[in-house]
């Protein structure tokens, strides 16, 4: 299995665990396809998504898969928690850390991701956004995805179409 504790960029990742990654995921691709959708990887789990940006696929994307790998899924809304009275970022996870929670999937419109990794270690972050400097998942994602119409990356000249600018993916 690769050597990495949390997900929070793709930039350091070696070629052979993003391959890892993608063939993981293809196998539990495989899974969606079976009457009952759920396997027992992660049971016993709990998993938060703390999004401080809207969205519809990731978040709802990251529940899902979530409960189909057996875990407990905390819903979590910003609107209505303490961060609404001012409560720091790094309170509130440190709070969801101690009521057991296991992996936070964040997305946040600042670069924080780093810094929470380093305060809470025993944590496992995975970046679901990070305001327009990257988007890991939905990069993976995409990688998946070509891979599905061609046996490998290697050699492949890709071009992204879009509002650059604001795209999480091309960084």
């Amino acid at each position: 299995m690769f050597n990495h504790r949390h997900l929070i960029s793709l930039e350091k990742f070696p070629k052979k665990d993003i391959q890892q990654i993608i063939d993981t995921a293809f196998n539990l691709k495989e899974v969606l396809e079976r009457p009952i959708k759920k396997v027992p990887s992660l049971q016993g789990k709990t998993i938060v998504n703390l999004f401080f940006e809207n969205s519809t696929r990731t978040k709802a994307s990251f529940e899902i898969a979530a409960k189909n790998l057996g875990c407990s899924v905390v819903g979590f809304d910003i609107s209505n928690s303490s961060v609404e009275k001012g409560e720091s970022i790094f309170e509130t996870v440190d709070a969801l850390s101690l009521m057991g929670v296991d992996l936070c999937v964040l997305r946040h419109p600042d670069s924080v991701i780093r810094d929470l990794s380093d305060y809470l270690p025993e944590m496992v972050f995975i970046n679901g956004g990070e305001g327009s400097i990257s988007h890991p998942t939905q990069a993976l994602i995409d990688l998946m995805t070509i891979m599905e119409f061609k046996e490998s990356l290697d050699g492949l000249n890709i071009v992204i179409v879009g509002d650059l600018d604001h795209s999480r993916v091309t960084s």
